[in-house]
């Protein structure tokens, strides 16, 4: 294959891997100026009929419509172009510079907590996404998390063996058959050996990547409880019990005993509280966040000293309580207009909900990781609530400026109670 033109255009130069569903080569784009390389994919569909391959061209067109789709994150590479030559089926996706994580993870050198968190967030950002687009990845392990030179970003790639989940009825019977069972052992759910993959299928494999980076032992050589098939690993890493927890319900045996959605396992990973980083140096290679991510995480903010080293603030424990509570302040805001009308208690009211707002407003901007993104919402509403009382002609309580912000501050707070009611159901399940 090295040096055969494809397409009129795809020049192979290199073999980058070959297996059971495929080969994948480095290629030239010699149709651009300056001969791009790209990403050349050969999907194996041995055929052997006319109606067989009338179905492989059929399922080929839905690969690559689901991998043009897929494409539109920035860490999934985008589908370039798709064509057929001489009954055989080729992808052209975009080449990314980079790694795959499998060489930052070194046998006996673990990775510390927030490392690991850090990735965790990563991956979750994309599989979420991949997620909402209907689409099982089914083989995600280090292999195929390529960290990105250019921000050290994880990518995620080979979506080769995705299966898009299909609703509708199968129209003949002689059309059903059972699905390859594709993954990797030691990051395979044991319903998708079986060949019965779930969306929590790919949490699994996350959760078993971020195993291996806690331990420095690949999961395959990780044992096995004999009566219940959970994956035995807690004893050969140091992370705190609310981690442990959440490690432990992505990795579950049974499917049924794991987060449904990847939403579920970003919410618990932000009510982390006790996270406490580590200012030990470490011999493995780290996988260091970009300096978008502000180095804040679950409570964690930090900040790069003068000779450069990284200096971690952990937030006060009450802090999250605290926001919190102040969620639910529009209910007494609005109690408090409806039910105290003295000129003196509506202007204290106003400097109350002004100064909540503006220090809500920072409060965010401190801890990201920790307010909400309605919590801007709320500052401005304590704001303006606030300043329509303190500047209101309060001698005459007909005026306009209260009975507006009682209708703001009502609606606040209805808000506030239907997602606390919400969040805690979640937590439930």
């Amino acid at each position: 294959m090295l040096g055969k033109l494809l397409d009129g255009r795809y020049k192979v130069t290199q073999v980058l891997s070959s297996g059971g569903f495929g080969e994948t080569y480095i290629a030239e784009d010699i149709r651009r100026p300056g001969n791009p390389t790209c990403v050349l994919k050969l999907l194996k569909t041995p055929v052997s009929k006319p109606e067989e391959l009338k179905i492989a061209r059929r399922l080929f067109r839905t690969e690559a419509e689901i991998l043009e789709k897929l494409g539109h994150h920035d860490q999934i590479p985008r589908l370039l172009a798709y064509f057929e030559e001489k009954e055989q089926f080729f992808l052209v996706q975009e080449l990314i510079t980079g790694h795959p994580l499998s060489q930052d993870f070194q046998t006996g050198q673990p990775w510390v907590e927030n490392q690991v968190v850090f990735m965790l967030e990563d991956i979750l950002r994309v599989l979420e996404f991949v997620h909402r687009c209907n689409v099982i990845h089914r083989d995600i392990k280090p292999d195929n998390l390529i960290k990105r030179d250019i921000d050290g970003k994880l990518v995620l790639i080979d979506f080769g063996a995705v299966k898009k989940i299909r609703t509708q009825a199968i129209e003949s019977s002689a059309e059903v058959s059972a699905t390859v069972a594709i993954g990797t052992p030691g990051f395979i759910a044991a319903e998708q050996a079986q060949g019965k993959p779930r969306f929590n299928s790919d949490i699994y494999a996350v959760g078993m990547v971020a195993i291996q980076a806690l331990t420095g032992i690949p999961p395959h050589q990780l044992s096995e409880d004999p009566d219940t098939g959970e994956v035995v690993w807690e004893n050969k890493s140091r992370i705190s019990p609310e981690f442990t927890a959440i490690l432990k319900k992505m990795v579950s045996y049974h499917w049924r005993d794991r987060y449904e959605s990847v939403s579920e396992i970003l919410f618990d990973l932000q009510d982390l509280q006790n996270f406490i980083p580590t200012m030990e140096p470490s011999s493995s290679p780290a996988f260091v966040p970009t300096v978008q991510q502000k180095f804040a995480v679950h409570g964690v903010n930090a900040h790069a000293d003068d000779t450069g080293a990284t200096v971690k603030i952990i937030s006060p424990v009450w802090l999250k309580k605290a926001l919190y509570v102040i969620r639910f302040i529009p209910f007494f805001g609005a109690a408090g207009l409806f039910f105290f009308k003295s000129a003196t208690w509506i202007i204290l009211l106003g400097v109350f909900l002004a100064a909540f707002g503006g220090g809500l407003f920072f409060l965010r901007s401190w801890y990201p990781r920790i307010a909400r993104d309605y919590d801007s919402v709320f500052a401005v509403i304590f704001a303006l609530s606030g300043v329509l009382l303190i500047f209101q002609e309060y001698r005459r309580y007909g005026s306009q400026e209260i009975p507006l912000a009682e209708f703001m501050l009502a609606g606040a707070g209805i808000f506030a109670f239907t997602e606390s009611v919400r969040l805690r159901a979640m937590r439930i399940r």
